[in-house]
């Protein structure tokens, strides 16, 4: 008999039906407590596979679900050629590759979709999920502030001219004065928020992998003396995820950028508030006050409220800060604190851990940061909130001469 469809199998049999049609003789014949326990088992383990499969093929966008004993974790593939499906994310703003979420640990999610942004358009710039990174500052403006030439991700631009094309770090080749805030603007700024049209479609290859539990991307760029080439490694092991980059200058120019991964983090769609939290890895702060020093920029700029609306931040004595939501955040407030700057002098590996109301906790670190003696550096730590994502945000900078290459390491443990 030629096998029924999943979605046959999910609706219309029971776990007796499955085995007797998978195993009819065997199951006739087994009257033992022994064997009937065997084939329960075996029937949840199929139901479970069918299920995957079920919720795979419904998945409108291209990705791959990496799977440990514990956990699992989803990875929206970036654009390869004509051939594959659509993808989660083809922005202006974000890496490709980082489109990481979904993340199911037992009976719980942590940094699902359905709090951002929604409905979901792929191609707007804030469009991302889960563990989304960006190569720039998160401002406007070609270049951050610094010490230094620190590019905002994007290379080439202020020598290109309007219809010309620049180089966004992990996104591909764009045209410059392309995006709708650039029509209503005179200063020629870069506007790291609006859509810009591709210069061409930027591609991706899946490299191959050693194991099923990891997925390997590579990419490059480049535009006259100007190049990056980019490899991604996502793993999942127990309950430690691993998202390594490797980041090379191909060009004949040197470059700085900062980094950071926005972490749209939410627990089973609660929107943010009691419940949530954060303890920052800032032991070494370097400031020794009562109460912790932050910056709220978008206050005076109109945008941002304020966090102690909305937050307990705390400082214990060894300086480590922690922040709990204390009322839950309204539809279309934003909030942000600046934790560090580029004038701080400070030994954290840029670490944290991330609480949710469900009982999930997500611990980061980035080892490289005190391990690697040139490259990264901690450039600022920042922490943006609104209803649907509470994310820190440390922020390293690279600085890479021509043929440089660098690398760290996102190390995530989930814990519940």
């Amino acid at each position: 008999e030629p096998p029924l469809p999943a979605a046959h199998f999910l609706g219309r049999c029971t776990e007796l039906q499955l085995l007797q049609r998978l195993w009819p003789k065997q199951l006739h014949n087994s009257a033992s407590t022994m064997a009937m326990a065997i084939y329960h088992l075996a029937a949840g383990i199929v139901l479970l596979f069918v299920a995957h499969h079920v919720s795979a093929a419904s998945e409108p966008y291209a990705n791959v679900t990496l799977h440990s004993p514990l956990m699992s974790a989803r990875v929206f593939l970036p654009y390869k050629d004509e051939s594959e499906d659509s993808q989660y994310y083809v922005g202006s703003r974000f890496e490709h590759g980082s489109m990481i979420g979904d993340v199911v640990y037992g009976h719980k999610t942590v940094y699902g979709r359905d709090m951002w942004r929604t409905p979901h358009d792929a191609s707007w710039p804030e469009s991302g999920v889960g563990l989304a990174s960006e190569f720039g500052c998160g401002d406007d403006g070609p270049t951050c502030a610094g010490k230094g030439d620190i590019t905002n991700g994007v290379l080439g631009y202020e020598s290109a001219k309007n219809g010309e094309p620049f180089l966004k770090i992990g996104v591909g080749a764009l045209i410059k004065g392309s995006c709708p805030d650039c029509l209503t603007d005179p200063t020629d700024d870069y506007k790291f928020n609006s859509p810009y049209k591709f210069y061409r479609q930027p591609k991706w290859s899946t490299l191959p992998s050693p194991s099923p539990n990891e997925v390997s991307f590579l990419h490059e760029e480049s535009l006259g003396d100007l190049g990056y080439r980019i490899q991604k490694t996502i793993r999942l092991e127990g309950n430690i995820m691993t998202v390594r980059t490797i980041l090379s200058n191909s060009g004949k120019k040197q470059f700085s950028t900062p980094w950071y991964s926005h972490h749209f983090f939410t627990g089973d769609n609660d929107p943010v508030g009691p419940g949530y939290g954060i303890d920052l890895g800032l032991s070494e702060y370097g400031v020794r006050a009562s109460a912790p020093l932050f910056d709220q920029p978008g206050i005076g700029l109109g945008w941002a409220e304020d966090l102690n609306t909305y937050a307990n931040v705390t400082m214990a004595r060894d300086g480590s800060i922690s922040m709990r939501m204390s009322k839950t955040i309204p539809e279309g407030v934003r909030l942000k604190a600046e934790f560090l700057d580029e004038q701080t002098i400070t030994l954290t590996d840029g670490s944290f851990t991330l609480h949710a109301p469900n009982g999930l906790s997500v611990e980061e670190r980035i080892p490289e940061l005190q391990s690697q003696s040139r490259n990264p550096f901690i450039y600022k730590y920042n922490v943006y909130a609104e209803r649907g994502t509470l994310s820190p945000e440390p922020m390293l900078l690279l600085y890479l001469q021509p043929a440089e290459t660098t690398v760290w390491t996102q190390h995530l443990k989930f814990t519940s």
